[in-house]
């Protein structure tokens, strides 16, 4: 297809998905992109309008979001929630993600982000 976003077959992979934030890692639209879009996220996960996102709604977001295995939900949980108070700002939320995407890293905290990767 001639595209550097898709494969020869026009899908988005992780491979190219991979390789387009290696490339764009240090580029500060991309984090100024992903800011905003994790922190509309955490509106919408915000039911109870506290400006936090508590377990229960975090659990929501999993339940939600379709990953087969959310066994380790806690741990996420745990690793982002760095002052440990038991609720999840939007800001751990948000730089928790922002990392994970960017981070080179391989023992950062954030790695599961998103749960262990295979």
């Amino acid at each position: 297809m001639g595209s550097t976003n898709t494969d020869e077959k026009g899908v988005l992979t992780e491979a190219v998905l991979i390789d387009s934030l290696k490339k764009q890692r240090n580029d500060p639209k991309l984090k100024a992109i992903l800011r905003t879009s994790l922190r509309c996220l955490c509106e919408a996960m915000n039911t109870n309008e506290d400006g936090y996102l508590q377990r229960e709604e975090f659990r929501r977001l999993f339940d939600n979001s379709g990953w087969p295995d959310a066994s380790y939900r806690e741990q996420v949980f745990e690793a982002i929630d760095t002052d440990h108070d038991g609720k999840m700002s939007f800001e751990e939320f948000i730089h928790a993600f922002v990392e994970f995407l960017v981070t080179e890293d391989e023992d950062s905290p954030y790695n599961l982000c998103w749960g262990p990767l295979i």
